[in-house]
């Protein structure tokens, strides 16, 4: 994350962004105008090695690499996350269950000899679970790729569940699930996601009761309905020809069933319209030495005009929580900002610190409202785009990195095209815009401390006088 460590100077009641070396070279920019700047995309269109075609209803995208290129990764996304799974139907069951099938192999395979191959084999079967999705990967090599493709399509097409694994798998989330209490810094991050979230599909949590009347049959049943054509779609990244991928989707998850899902709506939590503070001493009591604070509070989603606005936002936010909290005033080792995007998006401040009242008074008062006041000059934007660049970008050479960014942008935006468009998009990014992503996110904060609550002075954390606080039931049952 880029620090654009920036010096803030104040002239009458307005305030202007500058960096020391190019002061000389930035014109000020006065506050920020009301009227909204439509955002202008200059896009030059996807690579012409990605192709897509269905097979038997199933949708394939594939962008073939250069022969001198070795890797191949291949996944198979699932649409849906939490908000897919049924009600009464604990997310437990959706974790386990994509788990258990990649760690004890395909049906006629022991487990045993399945991971001698994999290992032979040099290949990797892997999933992955997210709010908005989940995924299935194959990592191996283009020598391998055949008998790795089968490996990887048995698990799929053909899983079951290995006793030891499923005694293993349940024990290490039961361990998982006490450790978001074991330390402040987990537990806030856990009544973050709470608060933030109560009532909402993301607010769906695995509680140690569930994990007991788990049964292997219930896994298999829960898994095998996942994959269904009308939910999942296949991306590959390697040097692979079209024809040859063709027939082997055909022989493979081409037999997958049809199914009838329908993608859920993910509504804006209904707790992000107003300002909120959780306070909670240490889980299971004790007197904190250091607080934890969260400060969330709702973003755009990916496809919204202000995306990338706010992407671009979220760096300067970060290099000015540690300009202001660490380096000019030390209240804290190492203060940050972070936005997670989806269907329902946040950004958030994190900050560990003895103060809390005054760590948080500084991160209001000289970082959050003065992004909302300011207008960012343009040479300011582009100072430092080089390098932020250039680490999204370095992120993204290796063919699970391209294949994951083309999944996601096809989930998300309805298109693995705009996978390529970021370069342009942060390029085309404008002042104005940067600004009313401050005015229209930065603000109505979910805060929650873990910490002393006879330290907090909860006067400081109200938005109006009439906000309220300690309002959510954070109970499991809540």
């Amino acid at each position: 994350m880029i620090r654009n460590h920036a010096s803030i100077a104040r002239i009458s009641g307005c305030r202007w962004l500058l960096i020391p070396m190019l002061a000389a070279l930035l014109a000020p920019i006065g506050c920020a105008s009301s009227k909204k700047q439509p955002q202008v995309i200059y896009y030059r269109g996807a690579p012409s090695n990605v192709k897509e075609f269905t097979v038997d209803g199933l949708r394939v995208i594939l962008r073939q690499t250069d022969p001198g290129s070795q890797v191949v990764s291949a996944k198979l996304f699932i649409d849906g996350g939490l908000a897919a799974i049924p009600q009464g139907v604990s997310p437990a069951v959706q974790q386990l269950a994509l788990q258990l099938p990649p760690l004890s192999g395909p049906g006629g395979m022991t487990k045993e000899e399945y991971r001698r191959v994999l290992d032979r084999l040099n290949s990797g079967i892997v999933p992955g679970d997210d709010r908005d999705y989940s995924v299935m990967t194959l990592r191996c090599v283009l020598e391998n790729f055949d008998k790795s493709w089968d490996l990887f399509t048995g698990v799929i097409m053909r899983p079951k569940i290995d006793p030891v694994e499923f005694q293993n798998a349940k024990e290490r989330l039961m361990i998982g699930l006490r450790n978001r209490f074991n330390s402040p810094e987990a537990y806030a991050n856990y009544l973050a996601d709470s608060a933030f979230y109560h009532g909402h599909p993301y607010g769906r949590f695995a509680q140690e009761p569930d994990v007991a009347p788990i049964t292997e049959k219930m896994l298999l049943d829960y898994y095998k309905s996942m994959f269904v054509k009308s939910r999942v779609f296949l991306v590959v990244v390697g040097n692979i020809d079209s024809a040859s991928l063709h027939n082997r989707v055909a022989s493979s998850f081409g037999e997958l069933p049809q199914g009838t899902y329908i993608a859920r709506a993910v509504p804006p939590p209904q707790n992000a319209g107003k300002q909120t503070l959780i306070v909670r001493p240490p889980y299971g009591g004790g007197r904190a030495v250091t607080s934890y604070m969260v400060a969330r509070y709702l973003a755009p989603n990916r496809g919204d005009s202000l995306y990338f606005p706010m992407m671009r936002l979220t760096s300067f936010l970060a290099g000015h929580m540690f300009r202001e909290v660490r380096v000019q005033r030390n209240l804290s080792y190492a203060p940050d900002a972070e936005i997670e995007f989806g269907r329902s998006s946040y950004g958030q401040l994190t900050v560990s610190t003895t103060l809390p009242d005054s760590t948080w008074r500084v991160a209001k008062g000289d970082v959050v409202d003065l992004f909302r006041e300011i207008v960012i000059s343009e040479q300011s934007i582009r100072n430092g785009l080089v390098g932020w660049l250039t680490s999204n970008y370095m992120r993204q050479q290796t063919a699970e990195s391209q294949a994951n960014e083309m999944g996601i942008a096809e989930l998300y935006t309805g298109s693995w095209k705009n996978a390529f468009r970021t370069l342009d998009a942060i390029r085309a990014i404008k002042p104005a815009q940067m600004n009313l992503a401050a005015r229209r996110y930065l603000r109505n904060f979910t805060i929650v401390i873990v910490g002393n609550p006879s330290e907090i002075d909860k006067s400081n954390y109200r938005q109006t006088a009439e906000d309220a606080s300690e309002e959510i039931d954070l109970s499991p049952e809540g």
